[in-house]
């Protein structure tokens, strides 16, 4: 124990022996360090919010259709529809997993003002339920939410800025029935919301399930269960459990990834070019500690003969410069924890309010404000990693120096 100790002095002093060096080495680690937690919280919370706004706005963990829907879905076909969701909803809130289920209508529709008419993409909920698993009743910016009241509508607030519409305002809204036949409702703007989700909010009319199934005159029925679960991660084992107890039903379940397909695609390039952008600061905060200690061998060479002239072994030698490296690593790892993880902590309690056009521009459900991700495991793993890191770019010139001969070492000029 007492060696040990005295190895951690002589390493300790050793690393202050040359302050700038070090100091630019350990600064290097240090801001290295923090800007990878930052990029991974900042990203990782943006991604867990994107997933769970797309999950509540649009599609909910699972959806369920009937047989054959989906090969028509882009076209918002009645066709396939579920002809009795009430007696589906008993059936999937028996598997386990299951937090809730709400009946939804997607359609076509045309609404028209005194001034124009606009195509949009026609929404009819539950409202109870919605509210119960969705994020549309915490996305009300204006005006309120649905409530059993029929005759009312929620509008997207691009949608109503395009339309120069208030709530207040009185909308006609115009569908083809199942049956093919022109039907229409009146309605009055009773809230606007704002998810964030650009192609949501520009797009959608949000009606009462029986309004809608009144529009379309489909009493009873629906075209689609939106399904959502206590744990994300449980999502492809309860859909397997879900198709095992619906087996015989006329009917085909989605996850959220499969409907979400695109997006999950771009939030995995995402994760990959972070993945390779930590992997480039990893390698230039690797270089650094190996140039530093590389000029410490060379600049210690008739020291270390020295040493070895009066008993060190080579082995002690390697170990030394080891400690030097771990000693700077660990002083970096935790210079860039406190800041890095300081800033990703500020971030997940304050959080950062983009501009509504990036949204727009990415296509992407960010939701109105960006919590990052903060996680001690986190913290803990990428310290670690900074350790590692500089104990093992260190393994060549603590090699170098074990490997000095005595006498050549002490004629070293």
């Amino acid at each position: 124990m007492g060696e040990k100790m005295i190895l951690l002095k002589l390493a300790a002093r050793n690393v202050l022996r040359n302050k700038r060096r070090s100091g630019i080495t350990f600064i290097g680690i240090g801001m290295g360090l923090a800007m990878v937690l930052i990029f991974y919280g900042a990203i990782g919370g943006m991604d867990e919010q994107i997933t769970d706004n797309f999950i509540r706005a649009q599609a909910g963990h699972l959806q369920i259709y009937a047989e054959g829907y989906q090969k028509k879905a882009r076209l918002l076909s009645l066709d396939e529809r579920l002809r009795e969701p009430e007696a589906l909803i008993g059936k999937v809130q028996e598997v386990h997993g299951v937090q809730a289920v709400a009946q939804r209508i997607r359609f076509g529709a045309l609404i028209g003002t005194r001034r124009e008419s606009l195509r949009v993409i026609g929404l009819a909920i539950q409202p109870a339920q919605e509210a119960q698993m969705g994020t549309l009743a915490d996305s009300i910016v204006r005006g309120s939410y649905l409530n059993h009241d029929l005759g009312y509508a929620l509008l997207g607030k691009q949608l109503a800025e395009d339309l120069g519409l208030e709530v207040g305002d009185a909308l006609v809204v115009v569908a083809n029935t199942a049956s093919g036949a022109m039907n229409a409702i009146d309605v009055e703007i009773k809230g606007i919301f704002y998810t964030g989700y650009a192609q949501f909010d520009r797009s959608t009319l949000v009606v009462n399930l029986n309004d809608g199934q009144k529009l379309l005159d489909i009493p009873g029925e629906a075209t689609e269960l939106a399904v959502m679960l206590q744990d994300i991660d449980r999502t492809d084992a309860v859909a397997e459990r879900l198709s095992e107890t619906l087996d015989g039903e006329p009917v085909e379940a989605q996850t959220w990834k499969e409907t979400g397909a695109a997006m999950w695609q771009v939030l995995q390039l995402r994760r990959w070019i972070l993945g390779v952008i930590s992997i480039i600061v990893i390698v230039i905060a690797a270089l650094g500690i190996v140039n530093t200690m590389l000029m410490s061998v060379f600049e210690r060479v008739r020291e270390i003969g020295t040493m070895m002239a009066l008993g060190t072994t080579p082995r002690e030698i390697l170990a030394l410069f080891l400690a030097e490296s771990a000693l700077i690593g660990a002083a970096g790892g935790l210079f860039g924890a406190a800041l890095g993880g300081g800033v990703v902590k500020f971030l997940s309690v304050v959080g950062i309010r983009p501009p509504g056009s990036v949204g727009n521009v990415l296509d992407l459900p960010l939701g109105t404000t960006i919590y990052a991700n903060f996680s001690w495991g986190t913290l803990a793993m990428f310290f670690g990693l900074a350790l590692l890191v500089a104990m093992c770019s260190a393994l060549y010139p603590a090699f170098l120096a074990s490997r000095q001969e005595p006498v050549e070492a002490l004629r070293h000029v």
